[in-house]
């Protein structure tokens, strides 16, 4: 393992330093389809059915989608429960969809089990088969000298073999690392997680079958469960990655949940044999974790009901499943989780241990429960009103939210108490800031920046090291106004334009982002304010639909006009800023790669392992972990290129005079409110 781990150390090396392109000692060869937002025609959906008609109070929902929603640690994607086979809960956080599939990452670790279960029920595999006769063309001669591994220990977390995770940013051959990897422990002893037993599970499949594990899943899983839009990532061998790398639905991840409370059942048919259902979900190995004490094959046993279990991904991509309770549960997350140690998984598991309260009888059906359900489901989903409208700010918050869309009717009215005229001057400062903040826009229009540094990515280092794809750099970025007010913000980045569109007072708009050709779905959440500078500044929520990756784009447009005899654009001052200054940040972001670091033990010879070894280990270890945290929160700085100021400032200063006339006469309330907030 310290080859592996030196390759990684080199790795954070590169990504410090912001080198950019193919840095990776792994191949890089686009995968990653576009996400089909139609349906299949034998695409299978569940039976939608009220909480009530299956046993459950609505309220029960309510109070677990509210607590969810108002926990932010918990980063919510999506909500669904089953019961009696029947989606009795559903919601999706905004600005999240229900449809779009999801990354899962070692929820698909379950999966793999299931396709091993199908090959030993007909008899091609057995738990005690050695690797080494499965793999025995591509082992070495010295292999006889080998501790005998099972199929068993890779299904169980106990091969105790030194090449884990980090293999897979090592090289292109999986496999051949895995099989000549020395040992931590004799295999069978001891619980170790480890997302490469996976994979070799996956390449087990391939040597059996002669078909990739996804092929396989296919055939024998996806296709009779009408599971259709589904893709699942593989290594430069073209063998699935097994324990990662698969993009689901979260029905179809529910679906897979009440296949194994059916006993591997699916419409009659047996999909799965039931006695690998049986056994695979029984305590198989006592993992030493307190929060989860067992493991069973490719999943963990639960202790919070008897019999459960879970599939379980990180940062919250997890299928909870209680059979006494005839129940699923899953979710999709962006949050901290691991082992379902987060938030979310403490608050969703202690419900189901401590409160639920369900009947073999269906309920009286409760129309107030079941409409304070659908409204909060509604309310998280952001899709509550025909229009946005401006939610906030005016000059004394200073934040606005921009919108196409009309505001509400006020009522103003003048009763001569000064809490309401403040109110009603608030009111229509705030219809006149945003028309301000439209004027800005258009000055914004067209222009486009250099920036000063280069190196740093728009996806978040997360996904680049997770999917292979690494950045060539962001090189400048550009604002354009587009018909309807259509405000985008153009990312450069290398010989590809990321073109975003901007989503202003609540409104949502899905942006399609093609990195090296493996195509990604955004949106962003924008606002338009002013910071303690009075700099405009146009702050940016960017999520990746189908990932558990988030961003933040902050982009600050300095007092500096080209466009004016002073050179002021103070935000009451429409005008063309000269330079920009960018925030960026990421979660998950400097505390993962922290940990990497901490768990780093290179050893061995050579000046590279020396080097590393010395920035790691040594006093520079500091210096490194903040060089990460610049990495991780990059500071940017643009000059607008090609900027026309000489010919033209003398015709853009008189425009500028002129319009700046019009705002004091338009925004005499402004002025008014200044007024009453110094004789207040």
């Amino acid at each position: 393992m310290p080859r592996a781990e030196l390759y990684v150390g080199e790795l954070l090396m590169k990504m410090v330093a912001r080198q950019t392109g193919e840095i990776s000692k792994v191949d890089f060869n686009p995968q990653k389809p576009a996400f089909s937002s139609f349906s299949f025609p034998d695409e299978q959906f569940l039976e939608r059915s009220s909480p009530e008609s299956q046993g459950v109070s609505s309220a029960f929902f309510t109070e677990l989608i509210r607590d969810l929603q108002a926990d932010r640690e918990c980063r919510m994607h999506k909500f669904m429960a089953l019961r009696h086979g029947k989606v009795i809960a559903e919601c999706a956080f905004e600005p999240f969809d229900m449809d779009m599939w999801h990354v899962t990452y070692s929820m698909c670790k379950s999966i793999t089990g299931m396709a091993i279960g199908i090959l030993m029920g007909e008899g091609k595999l057995t738990l005690d088969d050695r690797l080494s006769d499965i793999f025995s063309p591509r082992l070495g001669p010295l292999s006889i000298f080998r501790k005998t591994m099972t199929v068993r220990n890779l299904l169980n977390m106990t091969s105790g073999v030194d090449f884990n995770e980090i293999g897979a940013i090592s090289g292109n051959d999986w496999r051949k690392g895995f099989l000549d990897a020395s040992f931590k422990f004799d295999p069978g002893t001891k619980f170790e997680y480890n997302s490469m037993n996976t994979y070799m599970l996956s390449a087990i499949v391939t040597e059996i079958t002669g078909q990739s594990l996804f092929d396989f899943c296919k055939e024998r899983i996806f296709d009779p469960m009408g599971i259709k839009r589904v893709f699942w990532e593989s290594c430069p061998q073209s063998i699935t990655k097994g324990g990662w790398g698969a993009f689901m639905r979260i029905e179809d991840m529910a679906k897979l949940g009440q296949l194994y409370l059916q006993g591997g059942v699916w419409n009659g048919v047996q999909i799965v044999p039931e006695e690998w259902v049986k056994e695979s979900t029984q305590k198989q190995i006592e993992t030493g974790r307190e929060d989860n004490p067992y493991y069973g094959y490719q999943l963990w046993i639960n202790d919070d009901r008897p019999g459960c279990f879970a599939y379980n991904g990180m940062m919250g991509q997890n299928v909870f499943v209680y059979p006494d309770l005839d129940m699923v549960v899953v979710t999709n997350a962006g949050n901290s989780d691991v082992f379902q140690t987060s938030s979310m998984a403490i608050k969703i598991r202690d419900r189901m241990k401590n409160t639920i309260e369900v009947s073999d009888t269906p309920l009286p059906e409760n129309f107030m429960a079941l409409t304070e359900l659908k409204a909060i489901c509604k309310s998280v989903s952001g899709r509550t009103a025909d229009f946005p409208v401006i939610s906030a700010g005016g000059w004394k918050n200073r934040t606005v939210r921009m919108t196409t869309g009309s505001t509400r009717n006020r009522s103003i009215s003048f009763a001569g108490k000064r809490t309401d005229f403040k109110a009603a001057v608030s009111s229509y400062n705030i219809r006149n800031e945003n028309q301000l903040i439209l004027r800005w826009l258009k000055k914004l229009d067209g222009k486009i920046y250099d920036l000063e540094t280069t190196g740093v990515g728009f996806m978040p280092m997360m996904m680049q090291i997770v999917h292979n794809n690494f950045t060539d750099g962001m090189k400048k970025i550009g604002f354009r106004l587009a018909e309807n007010d259509a405000f985008y913000i153009d990312i450069y980045e290398g010989e590809a334009i990321f073109k975003l569109r901007c989503g202003f007072g609540g409104k949502r708009y899905i942006s399609n982002i093609n990195m090296h050709s493996e195509n990604y779905k955004v949106s962003l959440d924008s606002v338009v304010n002013r910071d303690e500078y009075n700099r405009l500044t146009i702050r940016n929520e960017i999520h990746f639909l189908e990932e558990a990756s988030y961003r933040s784009l902050n982009i600050y447009f300095e007092d500096d006009a080209v466009d004016r005899v002073d050179r002021k654009s103070t935000f009451i001052h429409p005008a063309i800023p000269g330079r920009i200054e960018i925030r960026m940040n990421e979660t998950p972001g400097t505390d993962m790669l922290r940990d990497t670091l901490k768990n780093f033990s290179i050893e061995g010879t050579g000046w590279e392992s020396a080097i590393i070894s010395r920035f790691v280990k040594g006093g520079m270890k500091e210096a490194i972990a903040h060089a990460i945290n610049n990495t991780v929160q990059p500071v940017l700085y643009g000059r607008l290129e090609n900027p026309e100021f000489p010919s033209y400032l003398k015709a853009m200063s008189e425009e500028t005079a002129e319009t700046d006339t019009l705002l004091e006469d338009e925004g005499a309330d402004v002025i008014s409110l200044d007024e009453t907030n110094r004789k207040g």
